[in-house]
């Protein structure tokens, strides 16, 4: 691919975005001897890419579930279509990678300090302040090692020699059109903030889909490695969700879960159920029941709870300014929210009928649900019988989508012949080929710690043999 460009400079290792991954895979590549540069294209206010914007869990093992049982688990909840090769590399290398990003100062909790929300769940450890806090720790790192960072400069294309291998990346910034040569790293995220891509992939209802985090994440970097022959593998038309609160932001929402629905009963307008709302802890299921939300007449539905419930803390969202609208009864309930007031109370009364006497224990799989209803509530089903009685209005939203960039275990992007491209390494959301359907709560995080770790590390190695060559690109650019 021919540029244009006036300039160029070289580098070992240019990075391509200031999220979790790229900031991983820049001191990754620094720790090698690397001179390293990281460019994004949103100003220094908007650093830290989809991380920024995350709950901070990091799903790795623990004391009670190994690497292999996550491994087991991600294939299982892709349905035997991840990669198994990723997923292992995922899962085994996460305990080492998570004690190298303490070493860098980043605060790491345990989950039950700070997010009462993750209690049950798979997610053992929670960076402090969550994706902001997460960010705001790491990303001083840069300066401390000498690491210089450009923000508002754009990648265009990639730099490709006569052989096709990737020698840098063509970029645009406030003086003009350059390529910084090197090795080339993407950790560009995904393309959930385009609406021309969520409506091409995901469909034409995904247009005014809630975007939870950057709004710069608009698939450029899937868009100038597929031009240049990358290979995209994956679940392209479908994508990370969550059940989030209706009162969100468009984009940028940030955390607006509603990680406590499975101690509600979910109804839509037509005040039906539609949803085992207990079915697991909602690590599991939130994906699932997000684009289920979505599903629903108008794209909404309703997290009911009543007093008993709201005396004990067991519902909550993670915005405090969202309050939950609440009635003296379910008829009042209904009007307010605009739900079929008859059906409401019928669902209410059904479901209160069906609910078994076992003892409720929400710090487990308490097994008290329902008998003769469907769908059946599995765990925490408690009758709505006790005034006033509450609702927070929720739907689903987009984290990122599923499809990417197919790479191999040590992140070089492959290209449609499956050959690896020289020089060119992804890492992090941009990776296709790991998530299918469903999403495991924190692995994303993880994905984006891990691979980083590894593309910064194999992207030196690969620096320092072509360096020949680059040399040679650069004095001909």
């Amino acid at each position: 691919m021919q540029s244009t460009a006036q300039s160029s400079e070289r580098f070992d290792v240019v990075v391509v975005g200031t999220g979790l991954a790229g900031l991983s895979a820049a001191l990754r590549a620094k720790e090698e001897g690397a001179n390293v540069v990281v460019i994004d294209k949103a100003p220094e206010t908007s650093m830290g890419g989809n991380s920024r914007f995350s709950g901070g869990a990091l799903r790795t093992p623990s004391d009670t579930v190994s690497a292999a049982d996550l491994v087991k688990e991600n294939m299982d909840m892709s349905g035997g279509r991840a990669n198994p090769r990723l997923a292992h590399v995922l899962y085994h290398e996460a305990t080492e990678a998570l004690q190298w990003l303490r070493g860098y100062g980043v605060p790491i909790l345990r989950s039950d300090e700070e997010r009462p929300d993750f209690k049950g769940s798979k997610m053992p450890w929670h960076a402090k302040g969550n994706g902001y806090g997460l960010i705001a720790a790491l990303f001083p790192n840069l300066a401390k090692n000498n690491i210089p960072v450009r923000f508002e400069t754009k990648a265009l294309q990639l730099a490709l020699d006569d052989k096709g291998a990737v020698t840098g990346v063509v970029v645009r910034d406030k003086s003009g059109t350059r390529v910084l040569q090197g090795a080339v790293i993407l950790a560009t995220g995904n393309f959930q903030a385009n609406v021309e891509m969520r409506a091409r992939y995901l469909g034409s209802g995904a247009d005014g889909l809630i975007v939870r985090g950057s709004r710069f994440n608009t698939g450029d970097g899937l868009n100038i490695a597929m031009q240049s022959g990358a290979q995209s593998i994956g679940n392209w038309g479908d994508f990370h969700s969550a059940v989030l609160d209706a009162r969100s932001a468009q984009v940028e929402c940030g955390e607006t879960n509603i990680n406590t629905y499975p101690h509600t009963v979910m109804v839509n307008v037509d005040g039906k159920r539609f949803v085992d709302e207990g079915a697991d802890f909602f690590d599991t299921t939130y994906v699932t029941y997000g684009k289920a939300c979505l599903a629903q007449p108008g794209g909404r539905a309703f997290c009911l709870f009543d007093a008993k419930a709201a005396e004990r803390g067991l519902v909550y969202g993670l915005r405090e300014d969202f309050e939950p609208l609440q009635a003296g009864t379910l008829r009042r309930l209904a009007d307010m929210l605009g739900i079929n007031a008859d059906n409401l109370e019928r669902t209410i009364a059904e479901f209160n009928a069906a609910v078994s006497d076992k003892p409720f224990d929400p710090d487990v799989r308490d097994g008290k649900g329902t008998t003769g209803i469907v769908p059946p509530k599995s765990n925490w089903a408690l009758p709505l019988d006790t005034p006033p009685y509450f609702a927070l209005p929720v739907t689903g939203g987009i984290t990122f989508a599923f499809g990417g960039l197919k790479v191999d275990e040590n992140c070089r992007v492959l290209d449609t012949e499956d050959r690896a491209m020289p020089g060119l390494y992804a890492a992090g959301e941009i990776m296709g080929g790991v998530f299918y359907q469903k999403y495991p709560g924190g692995a994303s995080l993880v994905r984006s710690l891990v691979f980083g770790r590894i593309a910064g590390r194999h992207a030196v190695g690969f620096a320092r043999k072509a360096a020949p060559q680059l040399a040679r690109a650069a004095a001909n650019s």
